[in-house]
């Protein structure tokens, strides 16, 4: 009985824990100023949606670390908002969607994944071309 009461604790204590963690995740964000949303991404890429032919296909790259939660949920922001095209998480399709918070992006990371501007759409969207393809 004693070992059933201690599991039930524990996983009490895992989900609350797990729960403060996501809270810290969108304070973080509140505080960074960070716009989210489906409203939020369909205002950004305003500009670049009425470019696209449906079932296009797109690489995919961010300024936020792969590790980083809000990174995996832009990415699937800009999937809905771009559909019906097709965005691949990743950068070796010969046409790649960039999602920056800044209006000026790091070059030499963009260097470093081959990837060339093509067209810069404001907000810190740009279209580039992979250089190798």
């Amino acid at each position: 009985m004693a070992r059933h009461k201690f599991a039930v604790i524990a996983l009490a204590v895992i989900a609350l824990g797990s729960g403060f963690w996501q809270l810290l995740d969108l304070v973080g964000a509140f505080n960074r100023g960070v716009d989210f949303g489906v409203p939020a991404f369909e205002t950004r890429f305003e500009q670049f949606r009425p470019t696209i032919k449906p079932h296009s296909i797109f690489g995919y790259t961010s300024d936020n670390p792969p590790n980083d939660p809000s990174y995996l949920s832009e990415y699937y922001l800009t999937q809905y908002t771009l559909a019906p095209a097709i965005v691949k998480p990743d950068t070796n399709e010969e046409l790649v969607v960039m999602n920056f918070h800044s209006e000026r992006p790091d070059q030499a990371a963009m260097r470093a994944m081959n990837l060339v501007p093509v067209q810069t759409y404001g907000h810190g969207v740009m279209l580039c071309r992979h250089a190798s393809r």
